[in-house]
This record gives C-alpha cells, structure tokens and sequence, in this order.
C-alpha cells in the first residue's frame, strides 16, 4: 500500500496561514499541542516544505534543541533535524539543514516517487503556496487544518481563491483546550 501525502497547517478561523509581515508568532502552543506534533512527527517519514517556509525553518530548528524547554519539544527538535525534508524550489539546489533534498523537476511525479516508496506517510507542513499547488495537482491524500482561535484580518491567505473548486469530506476533528481545532478532510476524487 502505497503512503499518502498530508497538508498539515495552522491557520486562522479567517484562512490566514500568516500575519501582513510573514509571521506565524499568533500560533497557539501548549504542552498538549506540543503533544500532538510529537505523535504526527513520530507517525512519519518525511516533510514536504515550499522554499519559502523551508528556509525560515532551516535557520530556527539546527539549534531548537539546545533551547527546548521540555523533552517532548527536544524530541521534536530532534525529529524535525533527522527525518528527511523536500523543498519544491526552482532556485535552491542544497541546505546544510540535516537530511534536505531539493525537488525541482516534475514535482508532481516527484511526490508520487515518494509516496510510493515503502514506509510512513508524508508530510506537508508549510508554505501556503505549495499547499495551494500540491492540492490542486491532486497528490495531497488528506487535509490536516489546523484552525486558531482567532481572526487575524490580513496576510497571506491558505488558499489563494484561483482554480477549481474542490470537495471535501471530514473524517475527523480534534478540539484542544485552547480553542484550536484540527479539522480532518480528504479530497473527494472525482
């Protein structure tokens, strides 16, 4: 059986991934959703990244787990550092970041490469562009939205309101105790 590619991403009830300036500092974080990225990051063998994202995250997380504060957030660290990451770019052609690989070519046929090696799922984590793109080539499996409390008013939107429209099914939620809720939906295939 072959493993599915999932968009995982915070955003808020108004469908902001970002805030006008590119932040993501209004995400909540709590022991139970520190929680809860653990058990996704131990429930895969790799991570999909637009190029944008992909090198925000590459400065923060080489040197996280010097600083975590507890040990699920060091495992974290250590998870987000070992397992292998793929950045779609047209420019980048390396990271030091531990364990990248740059997909230019074919991206679609790229992933489904990917997806058809044995092993766990696959994540896509961030960069809403790439979201928008990967949905709309049709090789994300499942939907993982992960829905702030709150109304940001501007920024760069999840989806970009250009395409066709796509169904979704829910097939599951997860309320936390701060008001976030992950919404779980898969793409009905026409």
């Amino acid at each position: 059986m072959a493993r599915k590619l999932f968009l995982q991403i915070n955003m808020t009830v108004d469908g902001y991934v970002e805030d006008a300036n590119g932040d993501i500092d209004w995400h909540f974080a709590d022991a139970e959703f520190d929680s809860f990225i653990l058990d996704t990051l131990r429930s895969i063998d790799g991570m999909v990244f637009g190029r944008v994202a992909f090198e925000k995250l590459a400065a923060y997380w080489p040197t996280a787990e010097a600083s975590a504060g507890s040990e699920t957030q060091r495992e974290t660290a250590r998870l987000m550092n070992e397992l292998p990451k793929y950045v779609l770019s047209q420019t980048l052609t390396g990271s030091d970041w531990h364990n990248s690989h740059v997909l230019s070519r074919d991206v679609p046929a790229e992933i489904e490469r990917l997806k058809a090696r044995p092993g766990k799922d696959l994540a896509l984590f961030a960069g809403a562009a790439a979201a928008t793109s990967l949905v709309r080539l049709g090789v994300v499996d499942e939907l993982r939205l992960i829905v702030d409390p709150l109304l940001q008013g501007g920024g760069t939107r999840l989806f970009d309101g250009k395409g066709e429209p796509t169904r979704l099914e829910l097939t599951a939620t997860r309320p936390f105790a701060s008001g976030a809720v992950v919404l779980t939906y898969v793409p009905r295939r026409q």
